[in-house]
């Protein structure tokens, strides 16, 4: 299990800070693994493991904990003597979590570290509530550096080799478990791709219009790089015998970037210095799964090398 060093490393810095410190990321890029890591570091430190509280709350271990209230009152049951750690990972699935962590900030002795899969634990009603005291880590899929010191490539594997795979097939963390079984990754980030959609946009937003929203993302995969309006997608789409206006269009690309599938880099006129909030160019979080969407076959293309090259700058500069 690959040691994620840089935001390992912001954790342990970030260590008994009085802020609740908030990692952030589209799903299964590592959150978890790396929430584990650092319960490993502080045992490691001589904290006692009764000292340390770690809820999953994607386990059916937690489904009884519905609500802040519930989420209170176990960890509050739970406290031992001296500092304690806790450690909530999917978070956003307990109702109105955020009022259970701000009273554990300021009724008992301890460090809180969360994580979550959408932009929502960020929302103005969170950041009112912990005003001043949240600390955010955001973490990326696998760096090139990253991965090709976990993926199984073959003996004679050059550096070319080694990058046409990660161009190819991404940074998800767990297809480098998977022998190199092309079949395999593809399934596996198909698979990436509905939980992200259907849990973190669909199911948090309600949303009825799930064709619509499923030809909107292959139209994104297919125009990266491009500068491009919800106006001109909304165009497109009602030439093609949509009735979709661009507020519609625009409301769904946010809720596609609150999971953070997607970003939005808006365009920037350097002569009198104002961001033109209509236009922009949008991103995949991940190369992989940008081309199950768009076609492995043109995974070398521009668009790629483009996708690839502004989540790098992303990554650099967290």
């Amino acid at each position: 299990m690959l040691k994620r060093e840089y935001y390992l490393n912001q954790l342990i810095k970030s260590k008994d800070l009085n802020l609740i410190k908030v990692i952030t990321g589209v799903r299964r890029s590592g959150k978890s693994t790396l929430l584990l890591q650092y319960r490993e570091y502080l045992i490691s430190q001589k904290i006692p493991e009764k000292n340390i509280i770690f809820m999953n709350f994607e386990s059916a271990d937690w489904y009884a904990i519905k609500n802040y209230k519930d989420l209170y009152s176990y960890i509050k049951s739970h406290i031992s003597k001296g500092k304690n750690y806790i450690l909530l990972d999917e978070v956003q699935n307990v109702e109105s979590w955020e009022k259970a962590v701000n009273s554990l900030l300021v009724d008992i002795d301890c460090d809180i570290y969360i994580t979550g899969s959408n932009a929502y634990l960020l929302s103005s009603e969170l950041t009112t509530l912990l005003a001043g005291r949240v600390l955010t880590i955001k973490i990326y899929p696998f760096s090139f550096k990253e991965f090709i010191e976990e993926y199984p490539f073959k003996e004679d594997a050059d550096k070319y080799d080694k990058f046409d795979k990660y161009l190819k097939f991404g940074g998800m963390p767990m297809i480098v478990n998977m022998n190199d079984n092309e079949e395999m990754i593809i399934n596996y980030l198909t698979d990436i791709k509905e939980v992200v959609l259907k849990k973190d946009v669909i199911g948090r937003n309600k949303i009825k219009d799930v064709v619509f929203l499923d030809n909107l993302i292959k139209y994104m995969a297919s125009c990266i790089g491009n500068l491009t309006t919800p106006n001109n997608i909304s165009e497109f789409m009602q030439k093609n015998g949509s009735t979709v206006t661009n507020e519609t269009v625009d409301s769904y690309l946010r809720m596609i970037e609150n999971a953070y599938f997607i970003y939005r880099v808006p365009r920037y006129e350097l002569k009198g210095k104002q961001l033109l909030k209509t236009q922009g160019k949008y991103y995949f979080v991940d190369n992989g799964l940008k081309n199950i969407i768009d076609g492995l076959s043109s995974y070398d293309s521009g668009s790629s090398f483009e996708n690839l090259i502004y989540i790098e700058l992303l990554r650099r500069r967290i």
